[in-house]
């Protein structure tokens, strides 16, 4: 299994995965022009991409939605009642076949085990997803949440990914000059995890093997790498049972360490 993330934060998300002849988008929340520049320096080709998974339907997620589902590649979209509901007339009349899924209701696709997640968003009807591969690697991604319900803990126990978003620092959130309307957002239950929040998950989740977290969701002017792994050291128990990347908006100059290969 190949992990590739495209791009992670306010600013768009938008990962891709490549299982043996089975490939898929997470999201589509840049435009096209630079997915296809991003897919391209990873020398993959978006032409054979035709499946989509939906998380929610803020425009950080699906900016670039209409544009693809244009070029005709994608054949089914998999997301939730509520997301699907959101959408817009115009990009429902261009979906091709929909699959509607639920929370904590497995299903699967090609030899993929897909397990939706409820999140704690504040959007119709947000999830999260686990992939569990034929060779049992486990990948969770899980961003745009207030919070972790305690019951998730086990079922994304020992992944050998997580794409787990530590959105910020609310020290730096709350001096910020951000209107206090969206402060309050942020830092609520249908906001987003800060540090301390993501590193606490992480250690409980990361129990008998070694973990590859990728650092997702970063506020660009609330967050730094150097207060995301204060929380690390704080809350973690035994930090040397992760390695941490650090996803972003990045230029094409710097995506290469994110594409990663699960092959042990």
């Amino acid at each position: 299994m190949e992990i590739f993330v495209l791009a992670s934060g306010s600013k768009g998300n938008m990962t891709y995965v490549k299982e043996n002849n089975f490939t898929f988008f997470i999201d589509a929340g840049i435009t096209y022009s630079k997915m296809v520049a991003k897919m391209k320096a990873y020398g993959e080709d978006e032409q054979n991409v035709h499946t989509l998974f939906l998380t929610h339907e803020h425009q950080d997620h699906i900016a670039g939605l209409k544009t693809l589902l244009k070029q005709g590649q994608i054949k089914e979209v998999f997301l939730t009642k509520g997301t699907y509901q959101a959408l817009s007339n115009e990009i429902k009349e261009l979906l091709p076949q929909i699959y509607i899924i639920k929370a904590d209701e497995d299903f699967f696709v090609k030899d993929m085990k897909v397990t939706p997640i409820m999140l704690s968003h504040d959007a119709f009807e947000p999830v999260g997803f686990i992939f569990i591969n034929k060779e049992q690697k486990k990948v969770v991604l899980l961003t745009d949440t207030g919070y972790v319900d305690q019951s998730y803990i086990e079922p994304i126990s020992d992944a050998d990914l997580y794409i787990l978003e530590s959105n910020h620092d609310p020290k730096k959130l709350l001096n910020s000059s951000r209107p206090f309307s969206l402060k309050q957002r942020i830092l609520g239950v249908t906001g987003h995890l800060s540090n301390d929040d993501a590193a606490s998950i992480i250690n409980k989740a990361v129990k008998s093997k070694k973990a590859v977290w990728i650092v997702a969701h970063i506020s660009d002017d609330c967050n730094d790498i150097f207060d995301i792994e204060k929380a690390i050291v704080e809350h973690i128990d035994d930090p040397l049972k992760i390695e941490v990347l650090y996803a972003s908006q990045e230029s094409l100059a710097g995506i290469k360490i994110w594409k990663l290969k699960l092959l042990e």
